[in-house]
């Protein structure tokens, strides 16, 4: 066994290097987006060009047809445009603009840092973008998952080591808007949460937010994460299809009309329910620890798939319009004995869907604008059945409903060369409903249940000034929320400036606020991950919540060297002892309260032609008080960690890389007991510190013009290290005194282990 995963390693570590290819070929360009010829020329000489997004993304290009060999049509590029192409080796070449001093005395560029932590990432004033099919592999990161790929960043976190549970800069996982082609997302994942939700083969870009949030978005107080599909008509149809260890997925795009209307489709479906490979026993060890679950087959099923849609239609040169769709599900079916006579089920069916129609127009090189109408439903469904005969039978159900439909106008208008303003309106409906129910052969008795609607009126502007070295943008968001009697006033500013050449300051403020948040529910169920349940604010029992955030920080940029650290103070109101989680077992009255948190984020990152490497620190102190609890002062939250660092690398030989990556952590904080058996001082002990090797490499084996593939494989936690992350007590009742004195039973969860994944794809 060990001759083989050596002889595995010898393989997948072993340098390839291929020459680049002669000879002469058509090439038939007419004012043509230069992107499209660049991704040509990579295939039809067997080379790859690293550049910029944005040095070409507004560049067109006249290619007459004939036959040109390498040297020749980058010539003409060169010649059309103001880049030169240099070579790095034989294979790979760097595309820039020709003079660095001409664009030192332009106006200060929107991109901050091009590579921020991988190709394919980079860094804007306000946002970070993030591209998956650019992306070079991160440790740990399987085939590019989106979720998965936003916890390199420093300042986001997942306490219990899902995709889906980031904590962004101290803040919970519902707190993060996150959006689809404009579509609200509520439940984001696959498997409890441990996976994505969104196929990374059909994601174009990531807009990720964390500080300085333009006014056009709101509804939550920590980050966005906006992701969007390509908007592009393929000239020919493009089969993209991959299989990994818990799942298959296919990509199909194809013209309709030549260059006028395409069409996409995706499909993401789980095997698990007929092959439970080591990646899944691995995930399901640490998500169903706790519980009854333990062994699935056909029988006993646990499964996920996905889809998406889009048409897009070109009306002109100037306008487009998309049609987008997703389709997220979730499902379990598992039966247990009980004893001879005494049967368990339990059902669980969480899905997500959307829709979305954009419309973009170009009026002019000034003014343009965006239409999107959206819709959204999200519905949970969980039943747990004990019954000895059917005459005789012990229901629960839980049921968690969102509908919620809207219309945004987006105005962009370059008033002068340095000036531009942002504004719109939105109009957006949210209907949300929860209910508990128990029954059985004779009677039914509801436990909890309520219906909340809320509509709500968005007028928001954004007035941004650009000149030389200095940025300043300046906005707000006015929001009406007629059912609660609300006027929410946001505002939002940014200034930036360049400092001694190679230092740029940044300093940023905003308010936000939302009405959509989730609870912990109280009633018991073996489903530990999900036990949260959204509802909908009635200003009354449950508030609204309200955030400010101030940072401070700068960059650091000299050649290859790159520093980036953010300082940053937000604070909260508006929150619940349900909210947060700290509803202690013996105490279900609901608190009202407030919180605090102040971190630092620190980037120190070292890049050359094929190798990178790269630090992160984070410090968080994150607190929250309550009305009635720990003496009305404040305790550290239950996402607290204080310190986190990692230290990342990665390196490429031709068509090989490699990254590897370790991550270090403090440990959470947990309530212990008394003496006496009773929780004492909130959050006042730490669990044992957190950490982890992860290894990921992939392999291009083919790379055609007529097709290409791809090999990859992943090594999260290499030296298997469990940690306790997460420790949470349960109330027992197994006798009358447990009724009159308060005990506990002591759950542990545990960090996942070891888990390996394999992945291959394909493009034809």
């Amino acid at each position: 066994m060990r001759l083989k995963l050596l002889l595995f390693f010898i393989i997948l570590f072993t340098a390839h290097s291929r020459a680049q290819k002669t000879g002469s070929y058509y090439f038939d360009y007419s004012n043509k987006p230069l992107k499209e010829l660049i991704r040509e020329v990579e295939v039809t000489f067997d080379v790859k060009f690293s550049y910029v997004d944005q040095e070409l993304s507004t560049t067109r290009i006249n290619v007459p047809r004939r036959l040109y060999d390498f040297k020749t049509i980058i010539k003409e590029i060169e010649q059309q445009t103001a880049l030169e192409i240099n070579a790095i080796d034989s294979r790979y070449y760097a595309i820039n603009r020709k003079s660095q001093v001409v664009q030192q005395t332009e106006e200060l560029k929107e991109i901050l840092v091009a590579g921020f932590l991988s190709k394919g990432i980079n860094k804007f004033p306000h946002y970070l973008e993030i591209s998956p099919k650019k992306l070079d592999v991160l440790p740990g990161v399987p085939d590019a998952d989106v979720l998965l790929s936003l916890q390199q960043f420093p300042g986001v976190k997942s306490p219990n080591e899902t995709a889906t549970g980031l904590y962004i800069r101290g803040g919970t996982s519902d707190q993060n808007l996150i959006l689809w082609d404009g579509i609200r997302m509520y439940h984001p994942g696959h498997l409890f949460g441990m996976i994505s939700g969104f196929n990374p083969i059909v994601v174009d870009k990531v807009n990720f937010q964390i500080k300085g949030t333009n006014p056009k978005f709101g509804e939550r107080i920590a980050g966005t994460i906006n992701i969007h599909s390509s908007d592009s008509i393929a000239r020919k149809m493009i089969v993209n299809a991959g299989v990994n260890g818990l799942n298959a997925d296919v990509l199909i795009q194809a013209p309709i009309a030549k260059e006028k209307v395409g069409i996409q489709l995706s499909g993401r479906k789980s095997f698990t329910q007929f092959w439970q490979s080591p990646t899944f026993n691995a995930l399901t060890e640490k998500v169903f620890q706790n519980t009854s679950f333990s062994d699935f087959d056909d029988t006993n099923r646990f499964g996920f798939e996905d889809y998406t849609a889009k048409l897009t239609y070109k009306i002109g040169s100037k306008s487009d319009i998309a049609l987008s769709g997703i389709w997220i599900t979730n499902d379990l079916d598992y039966s247990t004995l009980i004893s001879e006579r005494k049967n368990r089920n339990q059902e669980m069916n969480i899905t997500n869907n959307g829709y979305s129609l954009n419309w973009n127009q170009q009026y002019n090189s000034r003014f343009k604008h965006q239409l999107l109408f959206h819709y959204s439903s999200y519905k949970f469904l969980y039943d747990k059945n004990e019954s000895a005969d059917t005459s005789s039978f012990e229901l629960f159900q839980k049921r968690n409903r969102i509908t919620d439909s809207g219309i945004d106008f987006n105005f962009e208008w370059k008033t002068t060369h340095h000036w531009q303003l942002d504004f719109g309106y939105q109009l957006k409906g949210s209907d949300l409903s929860h209910s508990f129910t128990t029954s059985n052969q004779d009677l039914e008795i509801v436990l909890n249940q309520k219906q909340l609607f809320a509509i709500s009126n968005v007028f928001f502007s954004n007035l941004t000034y650009s000149k030389n070295d200095a940025k300043l943008s300046v906005g707000a968001r006015v929001q009406s929320i007629p059912e609660l009697n609300e006027l929410l006033i946001e505002p939002r500013l940014l200034i930036q400036k360049q400092l001694f050449g190679k230092f740029t300051a940044q300093l940023t403020y905003e308010r936000k606020s939302q009405i959509m948040s989730q609870f912990r529910e109280s009633i018991a169920n073996d489903l530990s991950l999900e036990n949260y349940i959204w509802i909908l604010s009635d200003n009354k029992q449950y508030p609204i919540q309200r955030g400010h955030q101030y940072t401070a920080g700068f960059i650091f940029k000299d050649r290859s060297w790159l520093l980036d650290i953010d300082a940053y103070y937000r604070s909260i109101d508006g929150i619940t002892s349900l909210t947060f989680g700290f509803l202690n077992p013996a105490d279900p009255v609901l608190h009202k309260g407030s919180g605090f948190t102040k971190g630092l984020d620190v980037l120190l990152q070292k890049s050359a032609s094929t190798w990178k490497a790269w630090a992160t620190y984070t410090y968080l102190d994150a607190q929250n008080k309550f009305d009635q609890i720990n003496n009305n002062n404040y305790f550290d939250t239950n996402a607290t960690i204080r310190h986190s660092f990692s230290l990342s690398c990665y390196k490429k030989w031709n068509a090989f890389a490699v990254a590897l990556g370790w991550f270090w952590r403090t440990g959470r904080p947990f309530s212990p007991l008394t003496n006496s058996g009773e929780i004492g001082f909130l959050n006042s002990t730490q669990l044992p510190v957190y950490h982890r090797l992860d290894l990921s490499s992939t392999y291009q084996f083919k790379e055609a013009k007529n097709w290409s593939g791809k090999i990859g494989v992943s090594f999260y936690n290499v030296y298997n290290r469990r940690t306790i992350i997460s420790r949470e007590y349960e109330r027992v009742y197994n006798n009358l005194s447990d009724v009159v004195s308060t005990r506990f039973r002591v759950q542990d969860y545990q960090s996942l282990g070891f888990m390996p994944n394999l992945f291959i794809r394909v493009t034809f």
